[in-house]
């Protein structure tokens, strides 16, 4: 099951922010790269771990060979599967210099799988806040723009099928926004008028728990979303810890085993700004035990693990009032 493979997966936590090491880890690359042949994708049975990785303009200095490096190192442990959270956030795009977000997920699909976040608003979570009215308006928004992220992406989708898992709608939901039937029957609406926007293509959302109603509620909501025709991911808020572990379990208890695991591998040590560090080992396997062993997984974030040490920062270092990235 994927708790065993990820626990096989963690070999500890560890953090560089040396630029010095990075430039000499990135020219070791180049001399690798020019050389070496790009892995042939092996074919899975199954998906059953994942790691999500959130796009940052600082990321784009990595360069194509240290992309290709980062993700052929990543493909020699037990990550079945890859998931972009989005390919444009607001109004950026993550195409200077030199469309790098799709160079970086062009050398990704060559390893494994991918879910394509679509695009993302600075405004979500307010708008949500806000009650019905501004969720409709967002809603409407989003239908109206839609089409355009999903036709910049196209082109990259067709040529990449085989490696095409679906799309990620990087809206998360949660209980607190969506507590009451009005709510949740205006987002249902939505969601199936995004539904039918999409076609065929296998889509995927996530929630999160604010224990504003029931588990049994929130379980119900759940199944609700699956019967729309989207797979569900939950963040288990174990890096959060906006709710204490027995509350969370008790949310855990009443999910269907459809459900994947988002599991939330940083510890979150400021709000404002938004800090973290990565888990250790054991404070990761502490996670997997909490969230039963029949749902797949996938790990929050690539910018956490260690395979990333030198390569994707945790902070802007260019920057003094330098903050965490995811």
């Amino acid at each position: 099951m994927a708790t065993r493979r990820l626990q096989r997966f963690c070999r500890g936590w560890r953090q560089c922010s040396s630029r010095a090491f990075r430039a000499v880890f990135l020219s070791i690359c180049c001399a690798v790269m020019l050389t070496a042949a790009p892995m042939a994708t092996q074919a899975k049975s199954s998906l059953d771990l994942g790691v999500m990785y959130q796009p940052l303009n600082r990321d784009a200095e990595l360069g194509v060979y240290g992309w290709r490096y980062l993700f052929q190192q990543l493909a020699t442990e037990d990550i079945d599967f890859g998931v972009v959270q989005w390919v444009q956030y607001g109004n950026e795009y993550f195409a200077q210099p030199r469309n790098w977000l799709r160079q970086a997920l062009t050398a990704w699909q060559q390893h494994m799988p991918l879910w394509i976040g679509l695009h993302s608003e600075p405004d979500y979570f307010a708008q949500m806040a806000e009650g019905e009215a501004a969720q409709q308006a967002f809603f409407n928004n989003y239908l109206r723009s839609v089409n355009g992220t999903v036709a910049r992406w196209q082109a990259w989708q067709f040529e990449h099928q085989q490696q095409f898992l679906g799309w990620y709608i990087p809206l998360e939901l949660s209980d607190a926004y969506f507590a009451t039937a009005e709510k949740q029957a205006q987002l249902h609406q939505f969601l199936r008028q995004l539904r039918e926007r999409l076609g065929t293509t296998p889509l995927a959302i996530s929630v999160f728990m604010s224990a504003t109603i029931s588990p049994q509620l929130f379980g119900e909501w759940v199944n609700e979303i699956q019967q729309l025709g989207y797979e569900v991911w939950l963040q288990d808020g174990s890096g959060t810890q906006a709710l204490p572990l027995n509350q969370r379990q008790a949310y855990y208890e009443k999910l269907n085993c459809d459900v994947v695991f988002i599991n939330e591998a940083f510890i979150q040590t400021s709000e404002q700004p938004f800090e973290a560090r990565p888990k250790r080992d054991d404070e990761l396997r502490k996670t997997l035990e909490q969230n039963g062993d029949c749902h797949r997984r996938i790990l929050f974030s690539l910018r956490y693990l260690s395979h990333t040490a030198g390569l994707l920062y945790l902070t802007d270092v260019t920057r003094d009032d330098a903050h965490t990235g995811d």
